[in-house]
């Protein structure tokens, strides 16, 4: 009898808990997607592709101390968060093309992250130009007319 009551007392506990209805959302959106892009994609993903160059096949611009390797991991890992955010509603533009675009760049930009990381400057300008093909990729889908 106990254990009757004792199932009955923990149904009726569940049944005034909040409704579906009544939860709110794990997250809220707060930013466009315009936004996010001028605020954090844009800035940072140009710090990347702008992070290393070679001019007459030698090199002319890397990081050169803990603190600016530091600061590109940090921008790299924005732009790879920044493709989280854009796969939330309302900013996802469809459910076909957009959401792959968007994880790619996340994936991409973890990986300029993990080669700023390891200080290894071809590896930033091979992962940062695979980020920026997938960059052009999805303007071409979503931002030229």
């Amino acid at each position: 009898m106990r254990g009757v009551l004792l199932l009955a007392l923990a149904a009726s506990t569940a049944a005034c808990g909040p409704s579906a209805g009544d939860r709110q959302a794990p997250f809220t959106p707060v930013a466009s997607t315009r936004e996010i892009m001028d605020g954090i994609v844009i800035p940072y993903s140009q710090a990347i592709f702008d992070a290393v160059a070679y001019e007459n096949a030698r090199l002319t611009r890397a990081p050169r101390n803990d603190d600016e390797w530091h600061r590109l991991k940090v921008q790299a890992l924005s732009v790879a968060e920044a493709g989280n955010l854009l796969l939330m509603p309302p900013r996802a533009k469809d459910d076909t093309g957009w959401p792959p675009l968007a994880r790619d760049m996340s994936v991409k930009a973890a990986e300029v992250a993990k080669a700023a990381e390891q200080k290894d400057v071809e590896r930033v300008l091979q992962t940062g130009g695979d980020l920026y093909e997938t960059c052009t990729a999805c303007h071409a889908k979503y931002v030229t007319p």
